[in-house]
């Protein structure tokens, strides 16, 4: 049997008993995050986990186990604390370079960690199967499991689902800091939804947009900006937006409207037709501002 034929399979879980790891059967979709490497995986499980246990001292009851043992085409384990699981997938070949470009290409970070980024050897693939019901939640505890894989040649975090991707040192930093991940829950767009700037032939201007927010069944939202200058201004937007609506949730729709000072309103609609670079998935928000 193969790595991703034993990885998916289903009765290998059921069959779980006493004090093994049990994945949540209920989770249909598993929020997830990959982190790219520099060299062949070398991964010390227990290093790991010690490692985890200073990222969050708060955490008593960490585990691992491995499943079907050591795979020679790569590795697949599961990390659990607390209501958190979470399951890993390695391997000992280069990210789809298609995916890799889509979330470091619109990255702010520097062209020569880019560099490094598309030169990675290997990557893993995180996915969370744990207990925790909010999304938010989920990818926090991802991403202090993540940081700890700096110590064996880690070069990014990489959100598919975002369009994003952050330096692993960069998130280390945060880590390192009192409540120092919770900037990444009170800042979405910095890699659980992704900010992303791009341009469109025959349209003058500079497209905005996020992606990823769907995940946490909020819309999206996209601007057609003046400028890069303009590009801290909603990320900004985009950030306080997404946050209002997932602590409070109210809803917004096409059609809404809401003042901005300075005799300056904000109008929501969908994306036209011709807009057809909008579209994907769940609900998008074009924001207007007269």
């Amino acid at each position: 049997m193969g790595i991703f034929s034993r990885f998916f399979e289903k009765k290998s879980e059921s069959k779980q008993m006493g004090n093994s790891i049990v994945p949540n059967p209920e989770i249909d979709s598993s929020v997830g995050l990959s982190i790219v490497f520099k060299g062949a995986l070398d991964i010390n499980n227990d290093k790991l986990l010690t490692k985890l246990k200073s990222v969050d001292p708060t955490i008593k009851d960490i585990r691992y186990e491995v499943p079907f043992g050591q795979l020679e085409e790569g590795m697949w384990i599961l990390v659990s604390w607390g209501k958190h699981i979470i399951r890993i997938l390695g391997l000992n070949a280069p990210y789809p370079q298609n995916e890799l470009e889509l979330c470091v290409t619109p990255a702010s970070y520097s062209q020569e960690i880019k560099q490094q980024i598309y030169e990675s050897d290997s990557h893993l693939l995180l996915y969370y199967v744990g207990y925790e019901q909010d999304v938010l939640e989920q990818y926090l505890a991802l991403t202090r499991l993540a940081v700890c894989f700096e110590q064996f040649n880690a070069l990014a975090v990489i959100n598919e689902d975002a369009h994003t991707s952050l330096p692993i040192n960069f998130i280390n930093e945060l880590a390192s800091k009192k409540d120092g991940l919770t900037t990444l829950g009170e800042c979405l767009p910095l890699l659980f939804c992704g900010f992303v700037k791009y341009e469109i032939e025959s349209i003058k201007g500079i497209w905005m947009r996020t992606y990823g927010a769907n995940i946490f069944g909020l819309p999206n939202f996209a601007v057609l900006a003046n400028s890069y200058e303009e590009s801290d201004y909603y990320f900004d937007m985009f950030s306080n937006i997404l946050n209002y609506l997932r602590q409070s949730k109210v809803t917004m729709n096409p059609g809404d409207t809401m003042e901005m000072g300075e005799n300056r309103m904000m109008s929501l609609r969908v994306p036209k037709d011709d807009e057809y670079f909008l579209k994907d998935q769940g609900d998008l928000l074009v924001i207007e501002i007269n």
